[in-house]
């Protein structure tokens, strides 16, 4: 049995991995046909992606929304857990399923009637709709996150500050901040790289200022080059770098405490 689950959980991996390591190889053959046999080694896709200027701005936008999508999502997503964990209120049932009702909800019917709200408002579609659109469904996840760290703090260690005279602000500055830290650095990381990479809301709500997954979305369909190869092959080195980075502040700030 134990065989059998080992063998299950590698397939389960080449399935996960393989369809990545296919775009490495691919994104340094020297052919521009995506096909085997392989004519060789070359970077010049790689060159061809950083000399252009196009999708160089493309990236620069998509920075321009995953950075302030992901610090609004954190922030309000740990208010949300805060609510759902250490601090009820009344209704939490009606506010745990309004909360994750994008989860529910197909991306494509989202991205439409957040699309029409828009028009029928009077505003137009900038980058300030496609952040509004992202940090709503991305929202759960951040909050989910986080309610996944608060929730396994001692409620003991919050009575404790409230009996030596600390106030509810200084105990959750003292206590809570620092034992959640680790669940606002998780958000952060998560609603940046789902921000970076969504496509629907952002094909949907984006004006003239386009983001990078909708540039690619829009070369995959008229352009099938191996350049793009290379570009998927440096976001996702850039995603590993960035969960690399985030992992090593967090270790640092453990042994730090």
């Amino acid at each position: 049995m134990s065989r059998l689950a080992t063998l299950w959980v590698w397939l389960v991996f080449g399935f996960m991995y393989l369809p990545i390591a296919m775009i490495l190889l691919f994104s340094l053959n020297a052919s521009d046909v995506m096909a085997f046999p392989l004519r060789g080694f070359t970077t010049e896709w790689y060159g061809a992606i950083l000399s252009d200027g196009r999708l160089g701005g493309g990236f620069l936008t998509t920075l321009s929304v995953a950075f302030p999508v992901a610090i609004l999502v954190t922030v309000f997503g740990a208010i949300a857990a805060l609510v759902l964990t250490l601090y009820p209120m009344r209704g939490r049932g009606l506010f745990v399923a309004i909360l994750l009702m994008p989860f529910l909800v197909p991306r494509l019917i989202l991205a439409v009637s957040q699309l029409i709200l828009f028009k029928e408002v009077g505003i137009d579609r900038s980058l300030w709709t496609v952040i509004a659109g992202q940090s709503i469904i991305i929202l759960p996840f951040s909050t989910l996150i986080i309610a996944s760290v608060l929730i396994r703090i001692d409620r003991q260690l919050i009575d404790a500050a409230a009996d030596l005279g600390a106030s509810g602000w200084s105990s959750f500055r003292r206590v809570v901040l620092p034992l959640m830290s680790n669940g606002l650095l998780a958000s952060w990381v998560i609603a940046f790289v789902l921000s970076s990479s969504e496509y629907v809301m952002t094909a949907f709500l984006s004006g003239r200022e386009q983001p990078l997954s909708v540039l690619v979305a829009s070369d995959f369909r008229f352009n099938l080059s191996p350049s793009l190869n290379a570009l998927a092959v440096l976001i996702v080195l850039g995603n590993i770098a960035l969960v690399v980075l985030a992992e090593s502040i967090r270790r640092r700030s453990g042994r730090n405490d």
